[in-house]
C-alpha cells in the first residue's frame, strides 16, 4: 500500500479545498460545511454514506451536505488523487443566493455523473493550487467559484430548493443546549453521558433526540469540532503537536496523530507543512 501524501491544502473564507494522493480509510465522520469529492487520478475509492455504497470513479462526483455521515475504504488497487472541498454553507449560500438559488437542501443525490464543465474547472483548480501556495500569481478562489458555479448548475435544482436543510431541522431546546455545551467543551472530549445529564435526559434518549435534530451522532458533531479546532491551530499557530494533543485532551501525540488522519487523510504535521491560507 503506498502511504498517504498531501499534494496541497488551500483554505480561506470559502473553507477548504485539498488534493490528496490516498489509498487509507477514513472512518465515518461528518462536516458542518458542504463536502464535494471529486477524483483527479489514480485507482477509483469507494465511500459510503449509511448502507449506500458510493463508488469514485473518473465519471462521478460526490456531494455531501451538512451532517450527512460518510466514511472511505482502504483502497486494495492503489491511491487516488481526489480534490475535497469543504466549502463553509454561509459562503456557499452567497454564492447561489446570487443566481437566485436558496441554501434548501442544496444537493438532492449524493452521488452525481460528472459533467465536462465540472471536470475541466476541477482540474484548473487543482492545477492552480500548487501555484498559489508556492507564492506564484494565481486566482484559486476565482477558479472555485468557477467550480462551485458550474457544480450547482449541474446539480443543484432550484425547484427542491425549499427543501428542509440538515442545518435547519426544528431542534428540541435540550438539544440547542446541548450542542452549546459541547462548542464550549470541546477540547475537553465531554463524555456523551456528561452531556446528556447537562440537559436533563437520559443517554440513549440523548442519542435519539440528537441524531434526530442534527442528522449525525454526538460523537460525530464532537469530533467535528475537535478537527476543525486542531485545523486552525495548525495553520495559524506554531503550537508544537505536542501542546495540541494535550489541549485537546488526548493522552499521547500519537493518539491525537492516529485521531487526526483518520478523519482527514493526512497527518497533522503533514497538514501544517502544505497548508496555505
Amino acid at each position: 500500500m503506498t502511504s498517504t501524501t498531501p499534494i496541497w491544502i488551500m483554505q480561506g473564507a470559502f473553507g477548504r479545498a485539498t488534493v490528496n494522493l490516498t489509498d487509507k480509510a477514513l472512518v465515518e465522520h461528518a462536516h458542518q460545511e458542504f463536502n464535494v469529492l471529486l477524483k483527479l487520478g489514480g485507482a477509483d475509492a469507494q465511500f459510503r454514506s449509511g448502507t449506500q455504497a458510493l463508488s469514485l470513479d473518473d465519471r462521478s462526483v460526490l456531494l455531501f451536505n451538512p451532517w450527512v455521515p460518510h466514511l472511505k475504504l482502504a483502497n486494495e488497487r492503489g491511491p487516488t488523487m481526489i480534490l475535497s472541498l469543504i466549502i463553509d454553507a454561509v459562503w456557499l449560500g452567497r454564492l447561489l443566493a446570487s443566481q437566485g438559488v436558496a441554501l434548501g437542501q442544496t444537493f438532492p443525490n449524493l452521488r452525481e455523473d460528472i459533467t465536462d464543465d465540472v471536470r475541466l474547472n476541477a482540474e484548473r483548480l487543482a492545477a492552480a493550487i500548487p501555484q498559489q501556495l508556492l507564492g506564484e500569481a494565481g486566482d484559486c478562489e476565482d477558479l472555485l467559484t468557477d467550480l462551485l458555479d458550474a457544480i450547482s448548475r449541474a446539480y443543484v435544482d432550484p425547484s427542491a430548493s425549499r427543501l428542509e436543510a440538515a442545518a435547519f431541522r426544528p431542534i428540541d431546546f435540550r438539544i440547542r443546549k446541548a450542542l452549546h455545551f459541547i462548542r464550549e467543551h470541546a477540547l475537553e472530549n465531554p463524555d456523551i453521558g456528561r452531556i446528556a445529564a447537562e440537559v436533563g435526559l437520559s443517554r440513549s434518549r440523548f442519542f435519539e433526540q440528537f441524531r434526530r435534530c442534527v442528522g449525525v451522532s454526538p460523537q460525530h458533531y464532537i469530533d467535528h469540532f475537535r478537527v476543525k479546532i486542531a485545523t486552525h491551530w495548525l495553520s495559524t499557530t506554531d503550537r508544537s503537536l505536542v501542546e495540541i494533543a494535550e489541549e485537546l485532551g488526548f493522552g499521547s501525540h500519537s493518539t491525537f496523530t492516529r485521531f487526526f488522519t483518520q478523519h482527514l487523510a493526512v497527518s497533522p504535521s503533514e497538514f501544517r507543512r502544505q497548508t496555505t491560507s
